[in-house]
Parts: C-alpha cells; sequence; structure tokens
C-alpha cells in the first residue's frame, strides 16, 4: 500500500495554558529537573536536555486545570516542512503561520488535527550548553505525547494519512503510533467527553535511573498516580503522577523499539495496564 512519507522526524515540545505559571515552572524545576531557558512575555520555556525547549507555559487554563496550546514536531529540514505543509493543504487540512517562538528554527506553521487540536511543525530547536543535573538525577527526554479522543479510529486513520506508522491498534479503544523507532511517539484513548492531552511522556533512559525519579519524587512528597508498571502496549516501565494543574505526566524506560517503516495495525495488544500484576487500567486513569 502506498503510504506518504514520514516527513515528521520526532518529538519536539508542548505548549500548555496554566492558571499559575512561577507555579507550574517551579514543579517542573523541582520534580523533573527542568531548567529555565527563555521568559518572553510572561511565557516561560523549560529545557530538559540540549534543546532550547521541551515545555512552554502560557498563563491561561481553566480552574479545571490546563488546557493544551499545541504540540510541537521536528523536521529536518525547510523544504520537509514545506513539502508537509503543502501535502496538508492539498488534503484540505486547516493549516496557518506559527507565530514567532523563541529557540525554534526555520520555517514553521500549525496544523489542526481530526480531533480539533493543534500541532506546530518545525525544523528544529537551537542547541544549548549541556545541562549538569545534580547527580545521579537522569537528564530526561520527552518522547511522546497521549491524547485522550472521542474517535480513536477517525484520529489514528487521519495520523496514518499524513505520515505515521501504527505500531498498535485496538479498533475503537486504543492506538500507538511512531515516527520514530520507538514502540509510540503518540498514543490515542478513547474518551467520550472531549479531546485533550492525557499525558507527555519523558524517557528517562533505564531503570536505575527510574527509580532514582522515584526518590526524588518521595523526598519532594509527590504521590505516584500509578506505577511502577510494565505496560503490554510499548512493553515499557513507567510510573505516572500530576502536576499542579491536574495533567499528567509518564517517566518511563525501556520503550520497545520497531526498526521497520511499516504499520502493524494488525498487533492488537491486550489491554493490560500493568503486565507484573495483570491489571487493566485502574479506576479514574482515563478520567
Amino acid at each position: 500500500m502506498t503510504r506518504p512519507p514520514r516527513r515528521i522526524r520526532r518529538p519536539g515540545h508542548v505548549a500548555i495554558n496554566v492558571p499559575d505559571v512561577p507555579r507550574t515552572a517551579d514543579f517542573y524545576a523541582r520534580v523533573l529537573h527542568l531548567v529555565l531557558a527563555e521568559e518572553v512575555d510572561g511565557v516561560v520555556y523549560l529545557r530538559s536536555r540540549f534543546e532550547h525547549h521541551c515545555i512552554e507555559l502560557h498563563r491561561g487554563g481553566t480552574a479545571e486545570g490546563a488546557s493544551i496550546r499545541h504540540t510541537g514536531w521536528e523536521t529536518d529540514s525547510d523544504e520537509e516542512t514545506a513539502a508537509f505543509r503543502a501535502f496538508l493543504q492539498q488534503r484540505e487540512v486547516t493549516v496557518r503561520d506559527a507565530p514567532p517562538e523563541p529557540g525554534r528554527r526555520g520555517l514553521a506553521f500549525h496544523f489542526l488535527d481530526s480531533m480539533g487540536l493543534w500541532h506546530e511543525v518545525y525544523r528544529a530547536m537551537d542547541r544549548l550548553p549541556v545541562l549538569v543535573t545534580p547527580s545521579p538525577y537522569p537528564t530526561l527526554r520527552q518522547a511522546h505525547f497521549a491524547y485522550n479522543s472521542p474517535d480513536v479510529d477517525r484520529e489514528l486513520s487521519f495520523l496514518r494519512s499524513i505520515g505515521f506508522r501504527v505500531s498498535d491498534w485496538v479498533p475503537g479503544v486504543q492506538g500507538s503510533l511512531r515516527c520514530t523507532p520507538e514502540h509510540h511517539n503518540i498514543s490515542l484513548f478513547k474518551f467520550e467527553k472531549r479531546a485533550g492531552l492525557h499525558h507527555q511522556g519523558f524517557d528517562c533512559g533505564d531503570w536505575g535511573s527510574l527509580k532514582t525519579v522515584l526518590d526524588g519524587m518521595a523526598h519532594q512528597k509527590v504521590p505516584v498516580e500509578a506505577g511502577p508498571v510494565r505496560h503490554a502496549v510499548g512493553n515499557n516501565i513507567s510510573i505516572y503522577f500530576v502536576d499542579p494543574n491536574r495533567l499528567r505526566v509518564e517517566v518511563f524506560c525501556e520503550m520497545e523499539q520497531i526498526e521497520d517503516d511499516e504499520d502493524h495495525d494488525d498487533r492488537r495488544q491486550p489491554l493490560i495496564f500493568d503486565l507484573w500484576q495483570h491489571k487493566s487500567t485502574p479506576p479514574g486513569f482515563r478520567e
């Protein structure tokens, strides 16, 4: 089957509206050791590795918590960015120019997905000097975004049509897609009420580093919502917690790698949240 090329090469960042920017920035600095890269016009840009930012915090949101502005994706060149925009316009996908953003390089635009959520596409981020985190705390890498979707199959079909590859799919319930060799850079979960960001996922490298993150959370008195668990989908070991705005964060390691360029929509993984304890998704996890 002819498939569109993968012009999106990797996850970039997430932009969110939060009621209290300083409080949120402090949380990510304390718990995940993210570092302030820049603050411009009240917008805070946080980094985790060499990239200029992996999270941008805007003042906004609601009494219920944070809301997503966009998720960011990188190509490898302005030519790929321009070709991807033209491809989306040919498919009558809504696009718009992206406003200026500190640290971002190359051409940039936004597109609207089938859930009504915005995505930003651009070439790359500025590379900043290496971060030396307090030993032995790991340097995290933002690796995937998970979304609640009222129609998982429709959104999976849309993302597949623009170049993402399917890693797993349980029709009507859950979908995993990738733009890198990692099992998923996008996860979709069935949620009737509304579309939105379910969680952002950070790779900590290995099991030893994950234990260090857990110890740091215990020191900060940050409760663990779920984990450590080993997922059936992706085979990664994960923990979950929520930030001050009820936005869920996953820190994980040992993600399954899929090196080919195939769709694997026939690989319908069992919906087991934790292989170790044979548990399905705990109550309230998708609320």
